[in-house]
């Protein structure tokens, strides 16, 4: 299957995790915060009927196209979210369990041969390892990083940091003022964030509308926090790139995935998964603090069975539900659409051979 790539370049980002304070900022943005900052943007710049239209079309049995996560990205080098793998039996020759787990995102080479069955414990010695060994890569994709600031003849050793920004509140009734930290994740130079939309039925009209959603996303800001100077960003077309398609098999999510009921069967048998509880707040011209339902939704990385439709998943309706209180008056869409991609089952306990 053939991806459609764009790359979001920026230096400060607050990309909140629900559960967790202001304080704690992600490395990579989730499909479904991306759908809902698309759908925002349309109905800002062509009003609510041109961006029910946008949903509506998306939550046909037959969506058009689908978009992945935002994971990191190293100049070209583009990071895969790791793909989950099953216990195996213990083995005294294989890596420690603890080394594996610090794995969080592969290059494009690693995350091919994990896709044809290779596991996580065949590729560790061969690997070249970054980001505190959060980032493994091949060795040869090391010469396409981008140089480190610190030395301009070394490549990065670290593609993102997270801080934490200080900040003050003062009160209204008395002048207390209070200091207070913001989470903020940097970006090296020439680093930032990539994502893939696979067209399933390209429509000129609707491309475009996503084309002009992006633009005014990238001058919007992503993520959280932009009324203080995060999210700020350029977000461009860069190529195409092609992935093994499902055929019936295996697949492993590029996205936050929410199962159909008759999707269940997926998570059964020969499967590695996690639930991850999605919620946040509500931007609404009608409501300031309002808190959307929270979803229960399978992460990226997790790998699933077989399924009855080529997009899996579905967009649902968040919007608050209060006991004796009027609703908030338009729906509050998020979107569990996943973007799958074949893999090859691996045989049991293959790592303990």
């Amino acid at each position: 299957m053939q991806l459609d790539l764009w790359y979001i370049s920026g230096t400060s980002f607050h990309l909140g995790r629900h559960g967790l304070g202001e304080e704690e900022s992600g490395e990579h943005l989730g499909s479904d915060s991306l759908f809902a900052a698309l759908v925002t943007r349309i109905a800002e710049a062509r009003g609510v009927d041109a961006a029910e239209r946008f949903v509506q079309a998306l939550r046909s049995d037959a969506p058009p196209f689908v978009l992945s996560s935002a994971f990191p990205r190293a100049g070209g080098v583009c990071l895969f979210p790791t793909p989950l793998e099953s216990p195996t039996e213990p083995n005294p020759d294989a890596p420690k369990h603890k080394d594996l787990k610090k794995c969080r995102y592969v290059s494009r080479a690693v995350f091919d041969a994990l896709l044809a069955g290779k596991s996580l414990a065949e590729l560790f010695a061969k690997s070249v390892k970054i980001q505190n060994a959060q980032v493994w890569l091949d060795e040869n994709e090391v010469s396409s990083l981008p140089p480190s600031q610190a030395r301009r003849e070394e490549k990065i050793e670290s593609i993102w940091t997270i801080e934490k920004r200080p900040r003050v509140t003062v009160g209204r009734a008395t002048p207390n003022s209070q200091i207070f930290y913001t989470g903020q994740t940097m970006f090296q130079k020439e680093c930032g964030l990539w994502f893939a939309v696979r067209w399933f039925r390209r429509d000129d009209a609707l491309a475009q509308t996503l084309a002009d959603a992006l633009a005014d996303l990238a001058e919007a800001g992503i993520g959280g926090k932009r009324n203080v100077g995060f999210g700020h960003c350029t977000i461009e077309p860069r190529g195409t790139a092609e992935l093994p398609d499902v055929n019936g098999g295996q697949w492993v999510s590029l996205s936050r995935y929410l199962p159909r009921a008759d999707e269940m069967n997926a998570l059964r048998e020969g499967v590695a998964y996690a639930v991850q509880s999605v919620g946040g707040w509500v931007q609404s011209p009608v409501a300031k603090s309002e808190r959307r339902r929270a979803v229960r939704m399978i992460v990226e990385g997790s790998v699933m069975g077989r399924v009855p439709r080529p997009v899996p998943g579905q967009i649902v309706d968040v919007r608050p539900v209060y006991p004796n209180a009027p609703s908030l008056g338009h729906p509050v869409w998020r979107s569990g659409l996943a973007l799958a991609v074949g893999m090859q089952a691996r045989a049991p306990h293959e790592e303990a051979r």
